[in-house]
């Protein structure tokens, strides 16, 4: 299923990751189709102005429907203004400090936590200690009952936040009793973009996994016997890697499952180009530089520098060699669901390349397909497809009965 008004790729694929959001009631159709018809192909000021100002009128209504006592009426309207807030910062992570994305990213967080407390969920922003600085997050149970609850650990994508980690998985983890643990890990959402915690993006996930779990074992909350983690996106590398050696995780879902995120990008490369990774020159700088050059090149490769705190392209795909599970995939020994999808441009097959090396887990994997209306990154408009699948797996396997 494609959504193409712009002929600028990453204007449409945002566009319809925002529309993935109508399932969980962050985004209306017609809202977001309208704001896409007022803005400028490829025009990045374009693109933060029609966001921004979708945001500001959802977050006004929201703030005086709140005040006039129609709570579900307001916490619609900011689920909606925090997305709209995610994308008007979006394209703005070039500069992790300038103003548009440090106005936006806190505004998006300020509608999310408005919009949980308009709910019958208890949601609590966590700080979560790690080498000497903290990790962001949040701590969500349901309504019912005093707990301990099953426990989803949801770690951010690449370019996400705590926040819609919690929008796509963690709104529909709830509904189904299970608590929820949305974290930002380093090079993500608040924990990359506030000043007083930055940390930049790292390959070993292992070290944040079994600091989020150490807190997770403080919280009388969280069953402990009952604690897994879906990653999604950027998770689908993450989680594989942060379950390698962890025996306290009870079950993980990685969505698409991510074996060798480096050696993907290299593949995706001209082979000359590979061949100068290594190349210590100004030539060789400036030949990887010309990948960001184009727009969609600079869409692509500008902002995950800045998450990786690399100031070339060289630099950055050196750095992205790091980030692999062919070590790591054998340690893991918690049951594991791994999908894969026939048409991500991500990571098509390496979810049965990560499931495949998994060889100390029982390991299931399940594809979506375009038929099914699921085709694409994470299923990003049939995420409908993905919460049917793996919400009986993860109870049969953790033994949650409702």
């Amino acid at each position: 299923m494609t959504i193409a008004p712009f002929t600028t790729r990453d204007f449409n694929s945002q566009l319809q990751r925002t529309l993935g959001k109508v399932y969980v009631g962050a985004a209306s159709v017609g809202e977001t189709m309208t704001i896409a018809d007022g803005i400028e192909d490829g025009n990045l000021e374009s693109w933060h102005a029609g966001w921004r100002n979708l945001a500001e009128s959802l977050e006004a209504r929201g703030i005086e429907e709140s005040a006039a006592g129609r709570r579900e009426t307001a916490r619609r309207l900011f689920l909606r203004a925090t997305e709209a807030f995610r994308q008007a910062g979006f394209f703005h992570r070039v500069d992790l400090d300038c103003a548009e994305l440090q106005t936006t990213w806190r505004r998006s967080a300020a509608c999310f936590q408005a919009a949980l407390g308009l709910t019958s969920h208890r949601c609590d922003a966590v700080r979560i200690p790690f080498e000497g600085r903290a990790l962001h997050g949040y701590l969500i149970v349901p309504e019912a009952g005093t707990g301990p609850w099953p426990t989803l650990l949801l770690p951010s994508g690449y370019d996400s936040s705590a926040e819609e980690a919690t929008l796509m998985n963690g709104l529909s983890a709830l509904e189904r009793g299970y608590a929820v643990l949305a974290v930002d890990g380093p090079g993500q959402g608040k924990t990359l973009y506030d000043p007083e915690t930055r940390a930049f993006m790292r390959p070993d996930y292992e070290a944040v996994m079994t600091a989020v779990i150490d807190f997770a074992s403080t919280r009388s909350e969280i069953d402990p016997g009952k604690l897994a983690a879906i990653g999604c996106s950027f998770g689908g590398y993450l989680v594989p890697r942060g379950a390698a050696g962890e025996t306290r995780l009870t079950a993980l879902v990685a969505d698409p499952g991510q074996f060798d995120i480096g050696a993907a990008l290299l593949a995706m490369l001209p082979p000359a180009l590979g061949e100068r990774i290594d190349e210590d020159s100004g030539e060789a700088v400036d030949a990887f530089e010309k990948l960001a050059q184009s727009p969609d090149g600079a869409l692509l490769f500008r902002p995950r520098m800045a998450a990786h705190g690399v100031a070339t392209v060289q630099a950055y795909v050196r750095h992205l060699r790091g980030f692999q599970n062919r070590d790591n995939a054998p340690r893991v020994t918690c049951p594991s669901l791994i999908c894969d999808n026939e048409i991500d441009v991500v990571s098509t097959g390496q979810g049965r390349q990560l499931s495949d090396a998994m060889t100390g887990a029982p390991v299931d994997v399940v594809v979506f397909t375009a038929a099914e209306g699921a085709g694409g990154h994470c299923e990003g408009m049939g995420r409908e497809m993905f919460d049917e699948r793996v919400y009986p797996w993860l109870d049969k396997v953790l033994d949650v009965r409702r």
